[in-house]
């Protein structure tokens, strides 16, 4: 009867990928751009200006993306 039990594999949406998909085109361009630019935007400040422009995400999240940690890798 439980032969075929498994533990259920949790995938939690990733963050940034969550907020790529809620921006325009151009503001998707922007920040991939920017997700792509290491020497430029670090993954805090990144994650500051990000905030400060009213769109919230860690900068835990931005790592984890960067890292290919996250849930679209």
């Amino acid at each position: 009867m439980l032969e075929d039990l498994i533990p259920e594999v949790r995938v939690t949406p990733c963050a940034v990928r969550t907020l790529l998909e809620r921006l325009d085109e151009s503001d998707q361009s922007i920040l991939s751009d920017a997700l792509d630019n290491f020497e430029v935007w670090g993954h805090a400040p990144l994650a500051r200006a990000l905030t400060k422009r009213g769109l919230k995400i860690s900068e835990k999240a931005i790592r984890k993306h960067r890292s290919q940690l996250c849930s679209c890798k």
